[in-house]
């Protein structure tokens, strides 16, 4: 599995995380596909530019983002910016994500102000960058196919800065409330090193922060603040991006989501059920059970990766009548896999293999390791007046001999 993890030890902030990505210099996240998303958003209005710089001793990548607004951001609501991500060419996923961070920036800042997320005026995080910022971080992660993200507490730095409601202590208020039970690193020396929008990438897209259980990096890229401090570390986020040791160590990390239920009917349950697995659920299944009243229930369970738990919460609460989750975080062992077609009388019939962890008694990889896709398989089935076992048994024959 493609994993990504985001180290802050240095700080970070939204162009400071795109440029972190870019560093990778992998060609599925250029700087042009920035650019395209940029005119796509605010068409001709940003100006992309990409640098080699140093900070402290370490090399990294500083992406500038200019619009006719860096200089005196606009006030905007978040219905407006939500609009201008809808009407994006991004995919669904990817729009989830970016709304996710920004809708996550709104309710803190509209703690902090005493108001409500939707009569919040973003000040600075409205302008054109931070949304190129957000939405550019959200394509990357999908681009280089990330389906797990971990990252480590992020450094806060200490003072004062100044923004549109005036002076403000360091870490600014908005970033302690995004940030509230999560383990931070206070210090870094004077000044900013954590932005708004930078906890809110965090705090939207993992559940913790704790590193990855096993890793095996592949690429990483460092991304610059615009500032060179002369006290604490350098001004920088690195994130490496690899996958999980599968081969070494198959336990990987996920969440169990359940919830009761006892005044739904089976249609409005397998509904939620589908939108559940539609939000990024790995596995969901439901049980019976007896509840108050001795009225009968559904247990609704689903497994799923730390990054996907606000979007099933999202689709829990907009299907379900329920009003609360528990979630459990727990070790799954799980084997590599990977798909190959095979022609069964001329029908193509997907085959999904799987590579069990080495151990000891296990036997070699054979016909127990391939599961063809049953709907290939009705339709070979009938394409040829075979019976489904005859088009199966043809199908996992073909496989073992491409395999070899």
């Amino acid at each position: 599995m493609t994993t990504l993890w985001i180290e802050p030890f240095g700080g970070m902030a939204g162009d400071m995380l795109l440029a972190a990505f870019l560093d990778l210099d992998d060609p599925r996240f250029t700087l042009d596909d920035l650019r395209g998303l940029a005119d796509d958003l605010v068409p001709g209005e940003a100006r992309l530019e990409l640098a080699e710089v140093k900070r402290g001793s370490i090399a990294a990548k500083h992406v500038s983002v200019v619009t006719p607004e860096t200089s005196a951001p606009p006030h905007r609501h978040y219905d407006e910016l939500e609009r201008r991500i809808s009407d994006s060419a991004l995919s669904e996923a990817a729009r989830k994500n970016a709304c996710d961070v920004l809708w996550c920036i709104a309710e803190a800042e509209a703690v902090v102000h005493g108001t409500t997320p939707d009569r919040i005026h973003f000040h600075e995080v409205g302008a054109i960058d931070t949304l190129i910022d957000v939405c550019g971080a959200a394509l990357a992660l999908e681009r280089l196919g990330v389906g797990e993200l971990h990252a480590s507490p992020p450094l806060l730095g200490s003072g004062t800065v100044r923004c549109a409601h005036g002076e403000m202590p360091v870490p600014p208020p908005a970033v302690v409330e995004i940030l509230r039970g999560r383990p931070t690193r206070p210090g870094g020396g004077e000044g900013e090193r954590l932005t708004p929008t930078g906890a809110a990438l965090l705090a939207t897209w993992t559940a913790d922060f704790t590193p990855p259980p096993s890793f095996l990096p592949h690429a990483v890229g460092y991304g610059a603040g615009g500032r060179d401090p002369k006290d604490g570390p350098p001004n920088l986020v690195r994130v490496q991006l690899g996958e999980s040791a599968v081969d070494a160590d198959t336990r990987a990390e996920a969440w169990l989501m359940d919830v009761n239920l006892d005044d739904m009917t089976p249609e409005e349950i397998g509904h939620a059920v589908g939108a559940l697995r539609a939000a990024g659920a790995l596995e969901v299944w439901t049980s019976p059970l007896s509840m108050k009243k001795d009225r009968p229930g559904v247990l609704v369970s689903a497994l799923a990766r730390a990054r996907a738990r606000r979007a099933l919460e999202t689709a829990l609460f907009e299907w379900t009548t329920t009003l609360g989750v528990r979630w459990t975080r727990v070790e799954r062992t799980e084997c590599a896999r990977r798909g190959l077609r095979v022609d069964v009388a001329g029908v193509p019939v997907r085959i999904q293999v799987r590579t069990r962890p080495a151990s000891e008694g296990a036997t070699a990889f054979g016909e127990r390791d391939l599961a063809p896709e049953h709907d290939d398989v009705v339709a070979a089935a009938e394409a040829a007046g075979l019976t489904l076992r005859e088009a199966r048994r043809r199908a996992i024959d073909a496989a073992l001999a491409q395999l070899g």
